[in-house]
C-alpha cells in the first residue's frame, strides 16, 4: 500500500523521517527534508518502518541534477543530487539529532566542508561479478559495471578499463562468492594526493596469480604514473583489503605528506578516505589536546600514525597502540622517517592493553572504527583518569553511546566538531572533546 508523506528532517543512515497515517516512524530512501512523497514500505519494525520513494509529489529546491551516471543504481553515493551546502547542513542535524536523542546538552559545530566535494577518496574498493568490474548497488551484492566514478580520484577510469579489458584478454578467473570458485575478487585503487602516486591492488582468493606480470605491463603501459602494483591474497569474503601481500612493482608503499609529516601508506593499512578533511582534522586533534609539552599520550587504534606523529611534537610520549601487524609495522617506519623517537608502538588489542596497562595517560586520543571503541574501553579509560579525551568518529551513533558513559562519570563535552570525510554521502567525521571535570 503507498502512503503520502511529508518529510521533516534527516536521520542518522541518511533517511528522511516521516509519519505514517496511524503516527507510526518511517525512514525514507532518497527524500529530503520539506519534500512530500508517495512512499512504499519494504521493512518493518515494532516502532519504525523503512520505505522508498515511489513518487515524488513535491521537489526540495535543493535537489540537482547528479553528475554521475550510475547515481540511484550504484551504492558508492546517496546524497548526489543535493546541493552540498544542504548536505553539510543535514550532516549537522544528524549528529545535533543523536545527542538529543540521548539527552545529551551540546552544541555541534557546523560542518567542516572538504576542499574536494568530488574525485576526493584516497582508496576505493572496486569488485569483480562476471564480466562487470565496478561498486555494488546499495544493499545488495550485485556489481554494476563502472566505467567512471565521480568520488574516484581522476584517472581512475582509466585504470578500470586498462583492468576490464586485461581480465578478458588473459581470460583471468574472476571469483565467485556463490560457488567460492574462481581468483581475481577485487580491484582497489589507492591514491596520494600530495605526491600523485597511485597504487594499483588485485585481490585474489588463491595464493598464486601467474597474470600478475601481465597486468603490471598492461597497466605501466598506458598510465606510467602508477607507483605500485600489489597482490593481496585474501579468501574471507567478509572483508576486501586484508591478508598477506606481495609486490609486483614498485616500492609497495604510497606516500602522503602533510604539513609537519610524511606517510608511507602500505597496500593493507587504513588510512584516511579524504586528503584535505584529514589534513585539517589531524591539526584539530592536535589543538584539541591542548598539549603542554610533558605529557603522556595513549593514541588508541593509532593505524600508522595519524595522529601520534604530530603529538609527539609536543608531549613528552606517545603511546600508539595498534591490532594490525602491517600498521604497527608501517607506524614505526613513520617515525622513523619523520624523526621521532618519543613514540612507543604496541600491537595489541586495545582492550587487551588497556587492561594491563599500568601507566601515565594525562591525554587519550580515540579513533575506533564504526562499531566504536565500546563500553569496556571506556571504563577502563575512566581507570586511568585523563585529563582530556578526543574522540575521534566515523559513526555518530556508537559515538554518542561512549560519550555518554564518560559524561555520566564525571567529564564533560566541550566541542563536537563534525568533519566532511565523505562528500555525496551521508557519512560525517566527528571529533568530541571531553575534560574531567566539570565546565
Amino acid at each position: 500500500m503507498l502512503e503520502h508523506v511529508r518529510i521533516d528532517k534527516m536521520v542518522n543512515g541518511g533517511y528522511g523521517l516521516a509519519r505514517l497515517q496511524n503516527g507510526k516512524i518511517v525512514l525514507v530512501e532518497g527524500a529530503y527534508p520539506g519534500e512530500e512523497a508517495l512512499i512504499k514500505t519494504f521493512r518493518e519494525k515494532k516502532d519504525f518502518a523503512f520505505a522508498k520513494v515511489v513518487s515524488l509529489i513535491k521537489e526540495s529546491e535543493d535537489r540537482v541534477k547528479p553528475p554521475c551516471r550510475h547515481f540511484g543504481r550504484c551504492g558508492g553515493c546517496h546524497w548526489m543530487d543535493i546541493r552540498y551546502e544542504k548536505q553539510l547542513l543535514y550532516k549537522k542535524e544528524i549528529v545535533e539529532d543523536l545527542f538529543e536523542r540521548m539527552k545529551l546538552d551540546v552544541e555541534v559545530e557546523d560542518v567542516e566542508p572538504s576542499d574536494l566535494v568530488f574525485h576526493y577518496r584516497t582508496k576505493m574498493e572496486f569488485h569483480l561479478q562476471e564480466r562487470r568490474l565496478g561498486l555494488k548497488r546499495r544493499g545488495s551484492d550485485f556489481v554494476i559495471d563502472i566505467r567512471s566514478c565521480e568520488v574516484a580520484p581522476e584517472g581512475t577510469g582509466e585504470i578500470l578499463e586498462i583492468v576490464r579489458k586485461a581480465v578478458q584478454v588473459l581470460n583471468i578467473p574472476v571469483y565467485n562468492r556463490l560457488t567460492r570458485k574462481g581468483v581475481l575478487k577485487h580491484v582497489v585503487i589507492r591514491y596520494a594526493f600530495s605526491t600523485d602516486q597511485f597504487m594499483v591492488i588485485f585481490v585474489t582468493k588463491t595464493e598464486s596469480f601467474p597474470w600478475g606480470k601481465s597486468l603490471v605491463q598492461a597497466i605501466l603501459k598506458d598510465i606510467p604514473k602508477v607507483h605500485s602494483i600489489i597482490h593481496v591474497m585474501n579468501s574471507k569474503d567478509s572483508v576486501v583489503l586484508r591478508g598477506p601481500y606481495r609486490t609486483l612493482y614498485g616500492e609497495g608503499v604510497i606516500v602522503e605528506e602533510f604539513d609537519w609529516e610524511k606517510f608511507q601508506i602500505p597496500p593493507t593499512a587504513f588510512f584516511q578516505s579524504n586528503y584535505s578533511v584529514t589534513s585539517k582534522l589531524i591539526d584539530h586533534v592536535y589543538r584539541e589536546l591542548d598539549l603542554q609539552g610533558n605529557e603522556v599520550v595513549l593514541d588508541l587504534y593509532a593505524g600508522i600514525g595519524t595522529f601520534s606523529m604530530r603529538t609527539s611534537y609536543s608531549s613528552a610520549k606517545v603511546v600508539a597502540v595498534e591490532s594490525s601487524r602491517v600498521a604497527v609495522k608501517a607506524g614505526k617506519a613513520n617515525a622513523n622517517v619523520n624523526g621521532r623517537r618519543n613514540i612507543e608502538y604496541v600491537e595489541s588489542d586495545v582492550l587487551e592493553f588497556l587492561k594491563s596497562y599500568q601507566g601515565r595517560a594525562d591525554k587519550v586520543i580515540l579513533d575506533p572504527p564504526r562499531s566504536g571503541a565500546g563500553l569496556n574501553v571506556m571504563k577502563e579509560i575512566l581507570r586511568l583518569s585523563p585529563e582530556r579525551v578526543v574522540y575521534v568518529s566515523c559513526e555518530p551513533s556508537t559515538l554518542v553511546r561512549d560519550v555518554q558513559f564518560l559524561q555520566n562519570e564525571g567529564y564533560s563535552v566541550v566541542r563536537v566538531k563534525p568533519f566532511d570525510m565523505f562528500p555525496q554521502t551521508y557519512h560525517v567525521e566527528t571529533v568530541v572533546t571531553l575534560v574531567k571535570g566539570e565546565r
